[in-house]
C-alpha cells in the first residue's frame, strides 16, 4: 500500500512539473515578440480601421395598406374584443400544484400583521 501511494504521489509530481514546464514554453515566445512600448522604432501591426457604418442601409419607409383593407380584417378577427381577449389570456397556462406540496400547506392561515394601526 505504502508503494503504491509513492508510485501516485511521484506520479503527480511528474505530471505537475511536465505541465509547468510546457506552460512557460508557450507563454515565452509571445512575450519575446511583442515590441517594446517606449521605443518608437519598434515594430507594430497595422492598425486596420472599419466603419461601423460600412453596411449601413438609410430606413425606408413602410408601404402602407388601405384602411379599409385593416377594418375588414379586423371585424373578420372579432373585432376589438377579440383581441381585447386575447390581451387577457395568460402566457403560459398555470401548473396545478402537486399534492405533497398542497398537503405541507398550513391548516391555520397566518396572522394579519397589525401595521401601523397604533399610530
Amino acid at each position: 500500500m505504502q508503494s503504491t501511494a509513492n508510485g501516485v504521489a511521484l506520479f503527480l509530481s511528474a505530471t505537475t512539473l511536465w505541465l509547468a514546464s510546457s506552460a512557460s514554453a508557450q507563454t515565452a515566445p509571445s512575450e519575446a515578440r511583442r515590441p517594446d512600448p517606449l521605443n518608437p522604432k519598434a515594430q507594430v501591426p497595422t492598425v486596420v480601421y472599419r466603419s461601423a457604418f460600412k453596411d449601413y442601409r438609410p430606413n425606408t419607409e413602410a408601404e402602407v395598406g388601405s384602411w379599409k383593407d385593416a377594418n375588414t380584417t379586423v371585424h373578420q378577427a372579432g373585432g376589438w374584443r377579440a383581441y381585447a381577449h386575447e390581451a387577457r389570456q395568460p402566457d403560459q397556462p398555470a401548473q396545478s400544484l402537486p399534492a405533497a406540496s398542497a398537503s405541507s400547506a398550513p391548516s391555520k392561515p397566518a396572522a394579519k400583521p397589525s401595521g401601523h394601526a397604533h399610530h
